[in-house]
C-alpha cells in the first residue's frame, strides 16, 4: 500500500502546480501565486504571424491608435511604445510581458472576434486577441474598439505602478489626505505635505532634476456647469495663483491655454460614477517654468464639495510621459473613505 501510494503522490505531484492554477481552493491549499510581469513603462508587445502583417495596413492601424502622442506633453511621445514579435518566437518568456496584443487572421473565421485576458500569463497583464477573417476585418474591428483597447492598457500600467507603491502606504502623507479630505490615496513615501490650508493641499516629490506633484482643491458644489472645462480651468488657476508661487517674486502657477489648449473628456472608471478629466500645460506666470498636467475633477457625494486633483510634473528638456503616467496613477487610485 505504502508503495502504491508513493508512486500516486509523484503523479500528483507533478501535476500540482497545474492545478493551483485552475482551481481556487479554500484551507491548507493555498491559490498559486502568478508571476511578475515584464516589460517596460508604457510597452506593448505585438504578436503577429508575418513580418508582412507589420508592415501593411495591420501593422499601420495597430501605429496609429497606439503610438499615437500623448496629448498634453511638452515634447511628442507617444501613448505606448510599440515592440513586435513573429508568432513562432513568442516564448514562454515573451507570454509574461504585461501587455500583450495578439493578431491572428484566419480565413476560416465567420466574422471578426475579440478575446481579453487580465492576468493571463502573469500578473498585472491585458493579453487581447484579435481574430478577423482578413486584414481588412482585422482593421475595421480594431478602429471600432481602439480606444477600448487603449482604456484597458492604461489600466494595467497603472496596476504596476500601484503595485510598486501600495507596499510603502500608509505613511505621513496619505493619513494627512484622509484627515484634509477623507480620501484614500496610494502616494509612495517619497513625497511630502508643502502646503496645506482649508480646502487646499500641495504634495510635492523633488530631486536634483526634476520635481513630481499633487494639488488637491475642493469648492461646495452648486451645479454642473461646474464641470465644464472654462470652470475647471478657472477654479484651478485660483488656487494656484493663491497657493503655488513660482521661483521669481510675484509669479505663480497657471494653466497654459494657448500653446497646448486643455483638453477635458468625462470618465466613469473613477471613485465617483461620474468625473472630468484634464489634460494640458501648466505654466509659472512671470517666468519661464512649465510642464504637462493631469486632473480629474468630481463631486465629493458626502461633503457635497466639488474636488479637483491635480498631478504636474516638471523635467526640462526631457521626456514625461511615464512620469505622468505615475501621478495617473496615483489620483485614479482615489476612494473615498469610509
Amino acid at each position: 500500500m505504502t508503495g502504491k501510494y508513493l508512486k500516486w503522490s509523484l503523479t500528483v505531484w507533478i501535476s500540482f502546480s497545474m492545478i493551483f492554477f485552475l482551481t481556487s481552493c479554500t484551507g491548507s491549499i493555498k491559490k498559486n501565486k502568478k508571476e511578475r510581469s515584464m516589460g517596460s513603462t508604457s510597452e506593448i508587445l505585438v504578436v503577429v504571424q508575418n513580418e508582412q502583417q507589420w508592415e501593411n495596413n495591420i501593422g499601420k492601424v495597430i501605429r496609429q491608435y497606439l503610438a499615437q502622442e500623448q496629448y498634453g506633453l511638452n515634447q511628442p511621445e507617444p501613448i505606448f511604445k510599440l515592440a513586435h514579435i513573429q508568432k513562432k518566437s513568442f516564448s514562454e518568456l515573451f507570454q509574461k510581458h504585461r501587455n500583450i496584443l495578439i493578431v491572428n487572421i484566419d480565413k476560416s473565421a465567420k466574422k471578426p472576434k475579440i478575446e481579453s485576458y487580465t492576468d493571463h500569463w502573469a500578473k498585472p497583464q491585458e493579453v487581447i486577441t484579435i481574430t478577423a477573417p482578413s486584414a481588412m476585418e482585422f482593421v475595421k474591428t480594431f478602429r471600432d474598439n481602439a480606444e477600448t483597447f487603449i482604456q484597458k492598457y492604461r489600466l494595467t500600467e497603472r496596476e504596476r505602478i500601484l503595485s510598486v507603491y501600495r507596499p510603502s502606504c500608509p505613511n505621513p502623507v496619505t493619513q494627512a489626505v484622509q484627515k484634509s479630505f477623507k480620501l484614500n490615496m496610494v502616494i509612495p513615501k517619497d513625497y511630502y505635505v508643502a502646503k496645506t490650508d482649508t480646502n487646499f493641499m500641495w504634495i510635492r516629490k523633488e530631486t536634483n532634476t526634476f520635481s513630481q506633484g499633487l494639488l488637491i482643491f475642493e469648492d461646495p458644489y452648486i451645479d454642473t456647469a461646474q464641470f465644464s472645462l472654462a470652470s475647471i480651468i478657472a477654479r484651478t488657476n485660483r488656487f494656484q495663483k493663491l497657493y503655488v508661487p513660482g521661483a521669481s517674486e510675484g509669479s505663480y502657477m497657471s494653466i497654459d491655454q494657448e500653446f497646448v489648449p486643455p483638453k477635458a473628456r468625462v470618465v466613469k472608471d473613477f471613485a465617483t460614477d461620474y468625473a472630468v478629466e484634464v489634460r494640458g500645460l501648466w505654466k509659472v506666470e512671470g517666468d519661464f517654468m512649465g510642464g504637462p498636467f493631469l486632473s480629474v475633477t468630481f463631486v465629493d457625494p458626502r461633503t457635497n464639495h466639488i474636488v479637483t486633483i491635480m498631478g504636474y510634473v516638471y523635467y526640462p528638456a526631457k521626456d514625461k510621459r511615464d512620469m505622468l503616467r505615475q501621478l495617473e496613477a496615483i489620483i485614479y487610485s482615489t476612494k473615498l473613505a469610509k
